[in-house]
């Protein structure tokens, strides 16, 4: 927990100045307050995915009976804290250090406007090894799951069915601990077809951390060209 609680604080004064609408929409756990307003502390690191569903991307899995999609991240060492959001349509334009999906691109271009209510599932990966990411890997456990929170935007229905989830490390118990490895977001909506653009974000105090849509283009992202 000290990472965080020595990082974070620096950025306390532009929280609390209102830079909620420029900055980070996923918060940390941590809040904090000054003359009398308490506000939650971003991550010391962010790092974001863009991507577009329609009929050419394949749903690679179930969840409670819906077609569900994957993303998988690299955390590359023990941290205090995980956050993930996910936003339909997504509500900023990609950056260079950000990770995004080919069909991103032509499918803003398709139809920009197109979104889904999220729903998200975090689970965490038997892999740890970053040589062996290519191999694939189990969920060793579930870490959360989330439907609609009111911390991010609304969708353009006006809506808060966009998806937020936190998950802080236990220091008692081993099988809860967040390690460094390989974590996947499942995501998928029980209100409307996934259908659009969306914008994942994975929130942590350490840095390294990779977004991909499969096991394969992570290991590359992770080693280089070692496939």
């Amino acid at each position: 927990m000290k990472i965080s609680r020595l990082v974070l604080p620096f950025a306390t004064a532009a929280v609390l100045a209102g830079c909620s609408a420029t900055g980070p929409h996923l918060k940390s756990s941590i809040s904090e307050g000054v003359a009398g307003i308490e506000a939650r502390l971003p991550y010391a690191n962010y790092s974001n995915y863009f991507g577009y569903v329609d009929s050419s991307v394949k749903p690679e899995g179930k969840y409670k009976g819906k077609d569900t999609y994957y993303l998988y991240a690299w955390v590359p060492a023990a941290v205090d804290e995980i956050g993930v959001s996910m936003i339909s349509p997504a509500v900023s334009k990609p950056e260079a250090a950000d990770f995004k999906h080919a069909n991103f691109t032509p499918g803003m271009q398709k139809d920009a406007d197109k979104f889904f209510d999220t729903y998200i599932v975090f689970d965490r990966l038997n892999i740890i090894d970053n040589t062996q990411i290519k191999n694939g890997g189990n969920v060793l456990q579930n870490l959360g799951r989330n439907d609609d929170t009111s911390e991010l935007p609304a969708n353009p229905s006006g809506a808060n069915y966009n998806s937020l989830l936190r998950k802080t490390t236990s220091m008692n118990n081993p099988s809860e601990a967040l390690v460094r490895g390989v974590y996947r977001i499942s995501f998928t909506s029980f209100r409307s077809n996934v259908e659009g653009s969306f914008e994942a974000t994975v929130g942590t105090n350490v840095p390294g951390v990779k977004i991909a849509a499969s096991l394969e283009e992570l290991h590359e992202l992770v080693n280089g060209n070692k496939l």
